[in-house]
């Protein structure tokens, strides 16, 4: 998700809570202020204009860039949120920035530009995205091909193979964060794959154990049926005997 709004800072870590709970409205910044009390924010580089981090969101790791530029604040997130005008992950960096962000190194200074004539055809194409879509951090035609054949190859592999294939060096921006994601996605299958064999063989244990009761059940059920006809047998004998002795009693008598 990626956004654009104006801004009247100068530095990122100017933006401080009262300014973001004003733009995104209360239940983005709380839920944003969260993430960033339980520290699952991690920079990756960032100095007083820009900043690149990661976010342990509730289904998985959100790379986040952001950028102030000319008066202009650009929000970039992996996460597949619809929250406006910027969604709660970066909200956790931009609160991370605010107040770990004092010692960071200035950005870089925009060298001045020349006006261009009107007659410029730059001039008369140029939209509010035209600094961000010829930036690093998009995708051109080539990347996107590669980017495809190499998805494609690593979707097959999820949850299989513990090294998805060989990703091409001249992958970058999105297109990288994106193959990070997969990978992380893929870890997690495996995972969930590994809790699932574990879960079969201790059910496979399970039922053998079970299986073996019902055997030594059946086999204790048996000799109590066995030892049942032999007492049925000695009853008989008993009174027999007892038959017996009585009639010496009365002809003794």
């Amino acid at each position: 998700m990626r956004n654009r709004i104006s801004c009247s800072a100068q530095e990122l870590n100017q933006l401080d809570a009262d300014m973001l709970q004003s733009v995104v409205g209360g239940t983005v910044f709380e839920e944003g202020h969260q993430y960033f009390s339980a520290q699952r924010v991690r920079i990756l580089d960032a100095d007083r204009t820009q900043i690149t981090a990661e976010v342990n969101g509730v289904y998985g790791v959100y790379t986040q860039i952001i950028k102030l530029r000319a008066g202009t604040l650009s929000t970039r997130c992996s996460c597949p949120s619809t929250e406006q005008p910027f969604c709660r992950h970066c909200v956790a960096v931009l609160l991370h920035q605010f107040h770990n962000g004092s010692s960071l190194k200035p950005g870089p200074k925009e060298a001045p530009k020349d006006p261009a004539p009107p007659s410029d055809p730059q001039v008369r194409t140029a939209g509010p995205y035209a600094e961000e879509s010829a930036g690093a951090g998009d995708l051109n035609f080539w990347e996107a091909i590669l980017f495809i054949d190499w998805i494609q190859k690593a979707v097959g592999l999820l949850g299989k193979e513990a090294t998805l294939p060989p990703v091409p060096g001249s992958l970058g921006g999105v297109a990288r964060e994106w193959v990070g994601v997969v990978e992380r996605l893929n870890s997690q299958c495996l995972e969930g794959e590994k809790d699932r064999i574990d879960a079969l063989r201790s059910l496979q244990s399970a039922e053998g154990m079970i299986d073996n009761l019902t055997k030594e059940l059946e086999s204790l059920k048996m000799e109590s049926e066995v030892a049942q006809q032999k007492c049925k047998v000695l009853e008989k004998k008993v009174k027999q005997l007892h038959d017996s002795l009585a009639e010496a009693s009365q002809t003794s008598n």
